[in-house]
């Protein structure tokens, strides 16, 4: 099939200094401040999804508690603690998806939940936004025998959801203003049921900047390209596993930096992951390659592998094994966290970084080691599920980890202590719809779709290129955060273009925007309002010092003060001179008076 999509990454390290992501890896610690993140009393539960609930900058955390039942949204600030209890929803079952958009198109942020049935499926409900609340007690709109993709289908810049339903029949239920939705078929144009755990999402197969649509099923990826009016059906490419017994969550991450998409996907070939590898798809020769399958811990020789879910609370099907991507050095290459448990002591789980490295006999020239010790992370016991978060909105990812110790969950926040001399690029692509006249204070909710890309030049002149799509993924809590985040590593040249593109249908084949001369470590808004007249979109950009920037105005600071002192000096040593001179011309004059 066409190759396998653009992607983000972030990369601005030069060929001259770019390559010390090796030293990081090895000064990587984390502290855990847990305590000044969350109020007393609600670190409980479990990671679900992140939001942007009221509009504001900071990053808003989802999260399940009482065994999956009860669903809570505890709201990002400036102030200790950094979350805030805000408001809670309970239900009888358990709660298996959370996938946060605005599903009627009036700039408030909606949740989409499914609830486990009690023989198989998923129950769909969307809870909806008002007046910076939401309803709790919405009705069933349908049912699915998997989880959920939200997507784009029609182009109105209001998420759909696509799914298989109970009898296994595809179908798309369009969105509408009116809080209803419509279902069309799809079934007459596929041959297959989406994976169990299937890892849909929406990539840029073409490379036009268009977000198209991948879907996975047992045997077959299923592209769906987006031509300008509609996504068409093109056929489905065979595909195997190499005999895994368990086929887990894909991630999409471009690996070596040239600019595709690379299809990443952790694997287990026994049925207690003790025989665990992560594979990579060879789009040349399309097959799988073996990109990780040395899980021996060096400092002790146990072999570890990757951690099986917990099926007593949330099913298995709910909550995969997946490698949560994200720049964690900002040298530019993706790295990963997940959690592996020991083959030695089966309840010895504990979160990883997997670091992007790398390697002269690798196809793609780039594989992943990981990193056993990172101090603050490794200390975290009975990890279950782990994702990257920017706690302080400051371009630098910690971490959130999910831990079960005797049935009682608890969320750890970690802080990225490194301090990096590296720059970052932070896009936020709102849905559109509104600009000066939302409903919900600033300019709407972020959007799954929409695709990211920036183009620079190294100092030795090379072009480089990369590539995010925002909210790719919505399935068995992919816990992507709701923006793209490059790595520029240490550059201090501007960002040659930033190109913006949005999945709208408006009879063209791309709607998209371009930026010139952009600084590192900015922080953008982009509002593509209306979606149809690229000319009108708003962009807006707010500057985050790093530390280098810091340093270096201290620096000049002290040296104006040091100038200033010498001037000061050398002035009174003047005027001492100055004043001693005198005194001799004066004595002089009365001598020879005399």
């Amino acid at each position: 099939m066409a190759e396998l999509v653009e992607r983000c990454h972030g990369k601005l390290a030069w060929t001259k200094i770019s390559h010390f992501a090796t030293g990081y890896a090895d000064a990587l610690k984390f502290e855990e401040i847990t305590n000044e993140v969350f109020p007393l009393g609600e670190d409980s539960g479990v990671i679900a999804a992140f939001g942007h609930f009221n509009s504001d900058e900071y990053t808003d955390v989802i999260s399940l508690q009482q065994g999956g039942n009860k669903l809570q949204l505890l709201r990002g600030s400036e102030n200790r603690p950094y979350f805030q209890t805000s408001l809670n929803c309970s239900f009888g079952n358990v709660i298996t998806s959370v996938v946060p958009g605005d599903y009627n198109g009036d700039s408030a942020l909606d949740f989409l939940i499914t609830l486990s049935r009690v023989n198989d499926g998923n129950d769909v409900k969307v809870l909806w936004g008002i007046n910076g609340t939401i309803d709790c007690k919405s009705d069933i709109l349908f049912s699915l025998s998997n989880q959920p993709f939200v997507v784009d289908f029609n182009g109105d810049m209001i998420p759909d959801i696509i799914g298989d339903d109970l009898d296994g029949k595809r179908y798309v239920w369009i969105s509408s203003s009116e809080k209803k939705f419509s279902n069309h078929s799809l079934s007459e144009k596929v041959r297959q049921r989406m994976r169990k755990i299937h890892s849909s999402g929406l990539i840029d197969l073409n490379n036009d900047l268009a977000p198209d649509i991948l879907i996975t099923g047992e045997y077959y990826l299923e592209p769906w390209i987006n031509d300008g009016k509609k996504y068409v059906f093109h056929e489905t490419a065979k595909i195997s596993y190499k005999n895994a017994s368990y086929k887990w969550q894909s991630t999409f991450v471009d690996m070596n930096l040239d600019g595709k998409l690379d299809h990443i996907m952790p694997v287990c070939f026994d049925r207690k992951c003790q025989e665990s590898a992560v594979l990579i798809w060879n789009n040349n020769n399309s097959e799988w390659e073996t990109l990780l399958d040395d899980f021996k811990n060096p400092n002790d020789g146990v072999v570890w592998g990757f951690k099986l879910p917990i099926g007593s609370t949330l099913v298995m099907a709910a909550l995969p094994v997946t490698l949560r991507a994200g720049d964690v050095d900002m040298d530019g290459y993706p790295d990963f966290v997940t959690v592996l448990q020991s083959k030695k002591t089966a309840t010895d789980a504990r979160a990883v970084l997997m670091k992007n490295v790398p390697c002269n006999n690798c196809s793609s020239g780039r594989t992943i080691e990981i990193n056993w010790n990172v101090p603050g992370l490794s200390d975290i016991p009975d990890a279950q599920i782990a994702a990257f978060f920017d706690l302080f909105e400051d371009g630098t990812l910690d971490i959130l980890v999910s831990s079960n110790t005797k049935q009682e969950w608890k969320i750890h926040a970690l802080r990225n202590t490194e301090i990096f001399d590296s720059c970052f690029l932070k896009v936020l692509v709102l849905h559109g719809l509104c600009h000066h006249n939302c409903t919900t204070d600033p300019y709407g909710v972020n959007q799954p779709g929409p695709l990211v890309r920036y183009n620079m030049t190294t100092q030795d002149g090379k072009p480089l290129v990369s590539t995010s799509i925002q909210l790719s993924q919505s399935a068995h809590f992919p816990l992507q955060l709701p923006y793209s985040l490059f790595g520029l590593g240490q550059t201090p040249n501007f960002i040659d273009v930033l190109t913006v593109s949005v999945p709208a249908t408006f009879n063209k084949s791309v709607h998209k925007r371009e930026w010139v001369q952009i600084i590192p470590n900015s922080q953008i808004v982009v509002i593509p309002h209306p979606p149809y007249d690229e000319r009108k979109w708003v962009k807006k950009l707010f500057v985050t010092p790093s530390h280098l920037v810091l340093l270096t105005g201290i620096a000049l600071v002290g040296t104006c003060v040091f100038l200033a002192l010498l001037v000061v000096l050398l002035h009174w040593k003047e005027r001492r001179e100055d004043k001693k001179e005198k005194m001799q011309d004066a004595y002089r004059f009365h001598f020879d008076a005399m």
